[in-house]
């Protein structure tokens, strides 16, 4: 048995990650890459398996192998459970006296803490929970997420904006937290002001590509762009509909402010924009377009259409209509 050197971190010979959060699954992933393996030159990186295929005499292979570098040896094997399933008995054996150089990482959707296998691995290692966050609590998220990750401070306030705006995906908030965190440099904080210019007038724009290629009658466009909407917010679709039906309100405003002969205003750079917008439609075909939304709304909500489609048949429809 090869002695660990001091560059080579302690590790924990078996681990589970556990839970339904793709994206906090992988983080605790990347956590025990980096904990086991660190800055090794001498390791040759985790070896990883698919459950459904892996063979259990394959993975014990590569965690009782010692690395010919004297590195250690890391194990995942990936969407676990049907792999527990197969060789339960032996994984409990093998984790109850696990390679001393080894670590076994078990990632899957389900370990019951009653089981033998769980209380195996908690007694010799760890198990991570990382279960769904409610969306009561994905502002407390966010801000301790901007904290540890990118250090910067975020109120509660600012932290509930940037849910609001971005939805509930969290691998989508991490990447809106990193722009973020490049946006204000060196300040220590992010602030409301920050996220409204960022976020917000990003997600504006995605939504105004919408209303803007209905109104040339663009539907290839307009379908483009709402299938762009939807990436912005996938665990929330509803949210992006009623953002779509914002944009689509704001130019309604417009368009009866032009028939009451008022320039309309508040559009910053995007005005001249608004104003052919504005030209191309008619206060009857907008009012249409708001209803029609909330057929969408009503049916998805009742479980009468699934969203992506209900949208899709309302842009199809409504799109040629405002040509």
């Amino acid at each position: 048995m090869s002695q660990m050197t001091p560059s080579q971190p302690s590790i924990l010979p078996v681990q589970a990650i556990v839970g339904d959060e793709p994206f906090l699954m992988r983080q605790a992933v990347a956590d025990i890459v980096q904990a086991t393996l660190g800055d090794d030159p001498s390791s040759m990186g985790p070896s990883r398996m698919e459950g459904e295929s892996a063979e259990l005499a394959d993975v014990l292979d590569e965690l009782n192998t010692y690395s010919l570098l004297g590195g250690l040896r890391l194990v995942i094997v990936e969407q676990a459970d049907a792999f527990i399933k197969r060789f339960r008995k032996q994984l409990e054996k093998y984790c109850t006296t696990p390679a001393s150089e080894s670590c076994l990482v078990l990632v899957c959707k389900s370990m019951p803490a009653n089981t033998k296998l769980c209380k195996i691995i908690t007694a010799s290692g760890k198990v991570t929970k990382c279960e769904s966050i409610k969306p009561w609590h994905t502002a407390q998220w966010i801000a301790g997420r901007a904290r540890d990750a990118y250090g910067k401070k975020m109120d509660s306030a600012t932290a509930e904006r940037l849910h609001d705006l971005a939805g509930q995906a969290l691998d989508y908030l991490d990447n809106e937290l990193g722009k973020l965190a490049v946006y204000v440099g060196s300040r220590p904080s992010i602030s409301l002001e920050d996220v409204d210019s960022l976020v917000g007038q990003h997600r504006e724009e995605v939504v105004f590509r919408v209303t803007d290629a209905m109104a040339s009658g663009d539907l290839q466009g307009a379908l483009k762009a709402w299938q762009h909407v939807l990436a912005t917010d996938r665990a929330a679709p509803m949210r992006a509909v009623a953002g779509l039906a914002s944009g689509i309100r704001r130019l309604l405003e417009a368009r009866q402010a032009a028939d009451a002969g008022v320039s309309p205003g508040g559009f910053g750079s995007r005005r001249d924009a608004m104003i052919e917008r504005v030209n191309r439609t008619t206060s009857n075909s907008l009012k249409a377009q708001l209803c029609d939304l909330l057929q969408v709304d009503l049916a998805t909500k009742t479980g009468l259409a699934e969203v992506g489609y209900a949208v899709e048949s309302f842009l199809v429809r409504r799109t040629v209509v405002s040509r």
